[in-house]
């Protein structure tokens, strides 16, 4: 199979807030899900977010593959709204948060990463990971996978597992 597999890191040790720029490790329910994600799939390379989540969830998932740490595909940072809730979001600027909630895309949170800057960075990183070898596996986050599945080029199959 020629495929790209995209990935979203398995459960995080901490869980309910905006995670970000954070760093956490996998919790051990995150951990056991990742060693049933591609069981029965022969890998060529997992591509990985240098975030500690996606680093543990890709070297599970690899099974002695290797692993390339591609440091653009980190999750973008929502700055000061990194580890915490949408409540606490909500409750220290009830104007921001609503606009974010309207134009999720467009409305950055204070010193965090503006979304075109973020897509950016990871559309960089995807062009060097389309030249690499298949089948391939891609650990990310959420958002860094969105970017990746939306982009309109031929570059194979593409299967997104959560």
């Amino acid at each position: 199979m020629s495929g790209l597999y995209l990935v979203r890191h398995a459960q995080p040790a901490i869980t309910g807030v905006m995670l970000g720029a954070l760093d956490p490790g996998l919790s051990e329910s995150g951990r056991a899900h990742a060693a049933t994600v591609l069981q029965n799939t022969s890998l060529a390379i997992v591509y990985s977010s240098p975030q500690r989540r996606a680093v543990e969830t890709a070297e599970i998932i690899a099974r002695g593959t290797p692993v390339e740490i591609v440091a653009d595909l980190r999750e973008i940072s929502h700055g000061d709204w990194n580890g915490l809730t949408w409540k606490e979001i909500e409750a220290r600027d009830p104007e921001l948060a609503a606009r974010k909630l309207r134009d999720w895309r467009g409305v950055t949170a204070p010193n965090g990463e503006a979304f075109d800057a973020f897509s950016e960075r990871v559309l960089r990183a995807f062009e060097h990971i389309r030249r690499g070898p298949r089948p391939a596996a891609i650990v990310g986050h959420a958002a860094v996978n969105k970017v990746i599945a939306r982009i309109d080029q031929a570059y194979g199959d593409v299967y997104e597992l959560d």
